[in-house]
């Protein structure tokens, strides 16, 4: 009998040993995910990193400055540059809107860019299609870093869209609109452009 409780007490002790090692092992897993999350939410408010964004997607053609056609989906789908507006270029006539040389000019720096099946990644703020249901997002070369929409404003080439709901990068591309104005870049080039 005083081997039966013994092997009983010992099974008891090994059970509770181990219980007690599996939640100190599950309490540091946890602890550790919630510090990467929290790592993760701030490196997004400044800009994302390449494991954030979706794609790569392909660019089947550029429309103009500041729309393309991706494969998104399996789908062919025209995604607006969140949060720029580029000169007409392909405006019809029932539009409205003036197809101007600044707007061939700026279409022609996106073609530059993003020739016909170089890959795109995508960032996406709080509003993702436009009154269009044109996918909207912040565009990234194939490296991953360079997000289209500062180069097209850095070099005078678009002009801030203020999104009331896409609003992640709007303080940094007012400053780069200001500096191209400055420089009297692109379509800053004329004397009377606001």
């Amino acid at each position: 009998m005083k081997k039966y409780f013994s092997v009983l007490i010992l099974s008891v002790l090994a059970v509770f040993i181990l219980t007690a090692c599996n939640i100190t092992i599950n309490l540091g897993e946890r602890t550790t995910k919630e510090n990467t999350t929290k790592e993760t939410s701030t490196d997004a408010t400044t800009s994302a990193t390449r494991s954030e964004l979706g794609g790569p997607y392909e660019v089947v053609r550029v429309v103009d400055g500041d729309t393309i056609i991706i494969v998104y989906n399996n789908e062919y789908t025209r995604l607006r540059f969140s949060n720029v507006d580029t000169p007409e270029s392909v405006a019809g006539e029932d539009s409205g809107k003036v197809n101007t040389e600044e707007g061939v000019v700026a279409s022609d720096y996106t073609k530059k860019l993003l020739p016909e099946g170089s890959k795109v990644y995508l960032e996406f703020d709080n509003k993702t299609r436009d009154q269009f249901d044109r996918l909207l997002a912040y565009v990234y070369l194939e490296d991953g870093e360079t997000m289209v929409q500062r180069l097209l404003l850095k070099d005078g080439m678009a002009r801030v869209f203020n999104d009331k709901q896409n609003k992640r990068y709007t303080e940094e591309f007012f400053e780069l609109q200001d500096a191209a104005k400055e420089a009297k870049i692109g379509i800053w080039a004329g004397e009377n452009n606001d």
